[in-house]
């Protein structure tokens, strides 16, 4: 289900060009719930449209110290 709160939060930020409170909206209107909790929060949206997760994690090197 959090795949499609995502996508449907991207298509309404890119299409409609609407508010974090309009997407936390739209989506309890739409009957999607989050992961976690039972409403939608403005910086819950953020952070997930912040956070690319359909996309693969990047391999990172890390430095050394000596």
């Amino acid at each position: 289900m959090e795949q499609a709160g995502r996508a449907r939060a991207r298509q309404l930020r890119d299409e409609d060009e609407l508010s974090l409170r309009e997407i936390c909206a739209v989506l309890e209107a739409e009957n999607i719930h989050p992961k976690r909790g039972e409403r939608w929060h403005p910086e819950t949206v953020r952070r997930m449209l912040a956070n690319p997760g359909d996309r693969p994690p990047t391999l990172r090197r890390r430095g050394r110290t000596t």
